[in-house]
């Protein structure tokens, strides 16, 4: 008994050592990626990508916004989720998976008495709100803190609590949230759903991919592929539901 025991324990690390290990930079992005009270990265998608396959052991490495591209130069990882080449990567030796999930951004305001939806129409002289080291279609993609504080007298946060709560202190007039993440919010603080006016033109669609680093292994072709072939089996499902997001295919089949 004890020896079928270790054998079975000797089996077990085997396979775990025959994975190849892919180091998976991620930073805050609520609903997809969220920090727990350690400040670390947690991604629901790669607990899925673990349980799923036993080619690869993905595993987090935590950075930030503005960080990323430092923490990529260093070799600090060598992957991303939820990414696009759009934000900043253009300079930078990656290839990109087809886009797997889809998604967007909303302005938000306070629900004043006269205030509607021209309200969104132009910003100057509005005092805006988002994610520190984020690419805004409002500010043409330039994430540079100096810019969005001079030309958009910008306010950066850590986190999109952080963005709402400065916003329903009236410390900005309009706020940049993902949707998914709003969505969520609102579900459960449905007390704050009428103190805001959310806007019913974004500020961008997401077109979520897989950032890989050029010739890794796995390519981004691969990891395309396998995200692909779970969302086909439905496993991926559950989740992309739970963040209020539609996939490439699914969008396909409603034009």
């Amino acid at each position: 008994m004890k020896s079928l025991i270790a054998l079975t324990f000797l089996l077990m690390n085997v396979a775990s050592a025959a994975k190849l290990t892919v180091l998976v930079g991620a930073y805050s992005f609520p609903p997809y990626v969220n920090l727990n009270e350690a400040g670390e990265a947690r991604m629901e998608l790669l607990d899925i990508l673990n349980r799923q396959q036993d080619k690869y052991e993905f595993r987090i490495v935590t950075t930030s916004p503005s960080r990323r591209y430092y923490d990529f130069e260093r070799n600090a990882f060598d992957v991303m989720f939820f990414e696009n080449r759009n934000w900043g990567w253009g300079k930078y030796p990656v290839e990109v998976s087809p886009v797997f999930l889809t998604g967007a951004e909303n302005y938000v305001a306070l629900n004043m008495p006269g205030r509607d939806q021209r309200y969104f129409d132009s910003f100057k002289g509005k005092r805006m709100l988002g994610m520190r080291g984020y690419h805004y279609g409002f500010a043409g993609f330039n994430s540079d803190p100096e810019y969005l504080r001079r030309n958009f007298n910008m306010t950066g946060t850590t986190n999109n609590e952080a963005t709402l709560r400065l916003l329903l202190e009236g410390k900005g007039d309009v706020a940049v949230i993902t949707s998914a993440y709003l969505n969520e919010y609102l579900v459960t603080h449905p007390q704050l759903r009428s103190r805001l006016l959310i806007s019913q033109r974004i500020d961008q669609e997401y077109r979520h991919t897989v950032l890989v680093r050029q010739d890794y292994e796995p390519s981004a072709a691969e990891l395309g592929m396998l995200l692909a072939e779970l969302e086909k089996k439905g496993v991926l499902q559950p989740l992309w539901q739970k963040y209020g997001a539609s996939t490439a295919a699914t969008r396909s089949n409603k034009r």
